[in-house]
C-alpha cells in the first residue's frame, strides 16, 4: 500500500481563462515527471482556485522501482588492442556509463560480439527524491503568459506565495538546488479565501486540508463529476438566483455552461448578486445585452421563463461577501450601465447609416498589405459565390440573387461603431442592421450565418445563402494566406486557417456540397495570380495545405491513419478532392477492414499486383496504353481473370451508378456493395499468380499480362489505395 501526496502552488490570482490549461498541464507534467522518476502511483487528481493549483495522489509507491537495462556497447574486437587494453571505443562505453572497464562483459550478439553493461538501480525512496522533482515540475509547468518577482530569474504565471508538499503526512524536504530566492520553501500550510479566512493553515492530510478550506470559505475542487465543485455549487447559485426572479439564464444552455466555467475560476466560494439595469435599454438588441452583460462583465443575463424576453435583471458572482452586500450590487449595476450606455449610443448612430454605405467604408480597410483592402476581398468572394452557386444549385437565380447581396454586405458592419465597440457582434448587428432596413430574410440571415461555425462545436449554417457565402470568405482566405506562403507551423496558425479549412470540410459535409477542391482552387486563385510569385507553385501548396486538413479532418473520432491515407492516395492521390465521396470511401473500408479474414489477404494480392506494376513502369516493361487483348490470353488461369475484371468493374460502375443524389448512407452503401465485388476477384488473381508466369519469355504475352495487372490495379486503386495499409504482424 503507497502513501499519499497532497502538493499545492499557492499564488497570486491566476487569470481565469489560463485555469484549465494549467490544470490540464500539470497533470500531464506530473504523470511524465513520475514516470520518468520511476514513481508509481494510483489516484492522480489536480483540481484548484485563483489562488491556487493543487495535485493530490491518493497512492504512492514509497520507493522508485528498481531499474535493470543491458546496455550494448562497441564491437570487442574495436574494444581492446592486441595487448588487451581498452581502447578509446571500451573506455568512452565505460565512462558514459559510469562504469569501470573491468565491470563490462562480452556478449554474443546477431551482429557478433559486443561488450555489455548491466546496470542496476534499486531506487531511493520516494520522499528522497519528491523534493527536486516538485520544484522540476513547477519551473516547467507551461502558462501563456508569465513573470517574474523577487530577486531570482524564476518566472511563473503569477507570484508563488507558498508551496505545500506533504507526503505520507510529513512535509517534503526542499531540494538543495532549486529556483533561486523566488520560490518559497516547501510547508505544511495552506491559506483560506483571501477575504473571509486569509490565514495560515496547518494540513496534515488531503481529507483534512479540504474540510478546513471549506470552513474558511474555499471550494478547491473544480468539478468532482458527482455534484460537488465549484462549477456546480455556481450552477445551482444561479438557477435558484434566477428562479427567485421569475427568470431563467438567457443565453442557450451551452453558453450558460461555458459561462458558469469561467466564473468558477474567477471565485473561490462564489456569492450571487441580484442586479438591475434601465428598462430603457430592453429597446437594444437583445444579442447585444447578453453581450454586455456575459461576454464582457462575466454576469447572467435574464429572460422571462419559458424562452420569454430578456428582463432587466442579471446575476453577479461575487468572490466576497460583504457586510453590506448593496454595495457590490451598485458596483455590477453602475459598469454594466455605462456599457449599455455606449451601445445605445451605438446602436442609434449606426442606424442612421444604410449598410452599403458601411460597405463602401470597407475600401479604406486594409486587410492585408498584399492582398487588398476588405473590399477587395469581399469583391473577390463575391464572385467565387457566384461561381459556388452555378455548381451547387445552377439556375436558382433567387438563390444567386441572395448569395451575391449577402457577399456585399456581409463585412459591411465591420465598420458600425457597435461592432467597434463589441468585436464579437461582427455578423449579428449585420443581419440586424439588414432587418431594420427590410431586406430579404434570405440575406439577413446569410449576413449572420456566414460566421458559422465560428470554433469547434458551434452551429452549422442552415441557410443555403450563408452556408455558400460561408464557403466562399473561408476559401478566399485560405487561397491567399497559403497562396502567399502563410501556413500554419506546429501551435502557431495567426491566421485561423486550419479552423476555416475545418469549417469548409463541416458545411460540405453538413450540405451535401459535392465539390471538387482542386476545381475550387483554381477558380479562387485566378483574381490573386498577379499577388503570387509563381501561381503553379501557389496552388500546389495550397492544394498540399487542404489535403493535410481532409487527412486530420477524416481522421477525427480514431480512424486508423493508414486507412485514411489509403483513401486520400486513391486515384493516383486524387481521393482528397471531394470530401464527402473521401468519408463515404473510409466507412466502406473500415467495414471491410473490420473482417480481417477478407481484408488481409485481399491488401496482400493486391500489393504483389501493385509491385509487379511499378516494377514493369520503372523497367520500362509495360505499355500503358496497352489493354489486355482477349486473344493472348492463352491459360486458363489469365482468361478466368479477365473475364472476372470485366464482370467486377460492370458490378462496381452499376453499384456506383445508384447513388440517390444528397444521401450519405446511398453513397456509403454503394461504396460497401463496390468493396464486396472487389474482393470476389482476389481468388482469380491469386490463381493467376499460381498458375501463370507474368514476366513470359514471349515478349506479347509479357505486355499482355501486365496490361490485365493494370486493369486489376486500377479496379482496387479506384477507391483505395492498399499499398497504404498496414497489415498487423502475424504472431
Amino acid at each position: 500500500m503507497g502513501k499519499e501526496l497532497l502538493f499545492e502552488i499557492g499564488t497570486e490570482e491566476i487569470p481565469s481563462i489560463y485555469m484549465s490549461g494549467m490544470l490540464a498541464a500539470l497533470k500531464d507534467g506530473a504523470g511524465a515527471a513520475f514516470a520518468e522518476a520511476r514513481l508509481e502511483y494510483q489516484g492522480l487528481e489536480t483540481f484548484g482556485t485563483p489562488r491556487r493549483l493543487v495535485l493530490h495522489v491518493a497512492d504512492m509507491a514509497e520507493r522508485q522501482k528498481p531499474l535493470q537495462e543491458e546496455i550494448l556497447g562497441p564491437p570487442v574486437k574495436n574494444a581492446f588492442d592486441e595487448d588487451g587494453n581498452p581502447t578509446k571505443a571500451a573506455l568512452g562505453f565505460a565512462r558514459t556509463n559510469g562504469a569501470d572497464v573491468s565491470e563490462l562483459k562480452a556478449v554474443d550478439t546477431p551482429k557478433g560480439a559486443r561488450l555489455m553493461y548491466f546496470r542496476e538501480d534499486l531506487g531511493d525512496e520516494t520522499k528522497a527524491v519528491l523534493g527536486s522533482l516538485l520544484t522540476k515540475l513547477i519551473q516547467e509547468l507551461p502558462s501563456p503568459k508569465s513573470m517574474r518577482w523577487g530577486a531570482g530569474k524564476f518566472s511563473f504565471v503569477r507570484p508563488v506565495q507558498w508551496i505545500l508538499a506533504l507526503y505520507d503526512h510529513e512535509r517534503v524536504e526542499d531540494p538543495e538546488t532549486g529556483a533561486g530566492a523566488s520560490l518559497p520553501p516547501f510547508g505544511s500550510g495552506t491559506y483560506g479565501h483571501r477575504f473571509h479566512g486569509n490565514k495560515r493553515l496547518n494540513i496534515n492530510n488531503y481529507q483534512e486540508y479540504i474540510r478546513v478550506l471549506h470552513d474558511n470559505n474555499v471550494q478547491p475542487i473544480v468539478d468532482d463529476g458527482s455534484g460537488g465543485g465549484r462549477i456546480p455549487m455556481v450552477r445551482a447559485s444561479i438557477l435558484e438566483t434566477a428562479g427567485s426572479q421569475d427568470g431563467e439564464p438567457a443565453a442557450d444552455a451551452e453558453a450558460v455552461e461555458r459561462l458558469v466555467e469561467k466564473v468558477a475560476h474567477l471565485v473561490e466560494w462564489p456569492f450571487p448578486v441580484v442586479c438591475r439595469f434601465d428598462e430603457k435599454f430592453l429597446d437594444l438588441p437583445s444579442e447585444v445585452i447578453i453581450s454586455t452583460l456575459e461576454v464582457h462583465q462575466r454576469c447572467f443575463a435574464l429572460k422571462e421563463k419559458g424562452g420569454g424576453r430578456l428582463i432587466p435583471s442579471f446575476i453577479g458572482v461575487s468572490n466576497t461577501r460583504a457586510k453590506d452586500m448593496s454595495v457590490v450590487r451598485k458596483g455590477y449595476e453602475r459598469v454594466v450601465r455605462a456599457r449599455l450606455e455606449d451601445a445605445d449610443f451605438y446602436w442609434r448612430q449606426d442606424l442612421e447609416t444604410p449598410l452599403v454605405d458601411m460597405a463602401e467604408g470597407l475600401k479604406g480597410v486594409v486587410y492585408h498589405p498584399r492582398l487588398g483592402t476588405s473590399w477587395d476581398k469581399v469583391e473577390r468572394f463575391r464572385r467565387l459565390g457566384a461561381w459556388l452557386c452555378e455548381k451547387i444549385a445552377p439556375g436558382d437565380g433567387a438563390l444567386a440573387k441572395a448569395v451575391d447581396e449577402a457577399a456585399y454586405l456581409c463585412k459591411a458592419d465591420l465598420t458600425s461603431g457597435m461592432v467597434y465597440e463589441f468585436p464579437e457582434l461582427q455578423g449579428v448587428m449585420g443581419r440586424r442592421y439588414a432587418e431594420r432596413e427590410g431586406r430579404d430574410e434570405a440575406v439577413s440571415r446569410a449576413i449572420y450565418e456566414h460566421y458559422l461555425p465560428r470554433g469547434e462545436g458551434d452551429d452549422l449554417p442552415e441557410g443555403l445563402a450563408g452556408a455558400i457565402v460561408g464557403l466562399a470568405d473561408r476559401m478566399d482566405t485560405i487561397v491567399g494566406m497559403v497562396g502567399l506562403g502563410y501556413l500554419p507551423s506546429g501551435s502557431e496558425d495567426p491566421y485561423a486557417l486550419r479552423r476555416a479549412a475545418n469549417a469548409v470540410l463541416l458545411i460540405l459535409e453538413h450540405k451535401f456540397f459535392r465539390l471538387s477542391l482542386p476545381e475550387w482552387v483554381e477558380v479562387a486563385s485566378a483574381p490573386l495570380e498577379d499577388k503570387f510569385k509563381d501561381r503553379g507553385e501557389a496552388i500546389e501548396r495550397i492544394s498540399g495545405f487542404l489535403r493535410n486538413r481532409v487527412s486530420a479532418y477524416l481522421s477525427r473520432g480514431g480512424a486508423r491513419g493508414d486507412l485514411v491515407e489509403a483513401v486520400l492516395s486513391a486515384g493516383d492521390d486524387s481521393g482528397w478532392r471531394d470530401v464527402i465521396d473521401a468519408r463515404a470511401r473510409l466507412r466502406a473500408l473500415e467495414r471491410l477492414a473490420s473482417s480481417e479474414e477478407t481484408f488481409e489477404p485481399l491488401t496482400t494480392t493486391f500489393k504483389r499486383v501493385s509491385n509487379i506494376i511499378r516494377q514493369a513502369n520503372e523497367s520500362g516493361e509495360r505499355d500503358a496504353a496497352l489493354k489486355p487483348d482477349p486473344q493472348l490470353l492463352v491459360d486458363e488461369a489469365e482468361k478466368r481473370l479477365n473475364a472476372s475484371l470485366g464482370e467486377v468493374s460492370e458490378a462496381v460502375r452499376e453499384a456506383l451508378a445508384n447513388v440517390r443524389a444528397g444521401d450519405t448512407a446511398s453513397l456509403e452503401k454503394a461504396y460497401v456493395s463496390a468493396n464486396t465485388s472487389i474482393a470476389k476477384i482476389r481468388p482469380f488473381v491469386d490463381d493467376f499468380f499460381d498458375e501463370v508466369m507474368v514476366m513470359s519469355e514471349d515478349a506479347a504475352l509479357r505486355k499482355n499480362r501486365l496490361a490485365l495487372m493494370a486493369g486489376v490495379g486500377a479496379l482496387f486503386s479506384a477507391n483505395a489505395d492498399f499499398t497504404k495499409i498496414q497489415l498487423r504482424a502475424t504472431k
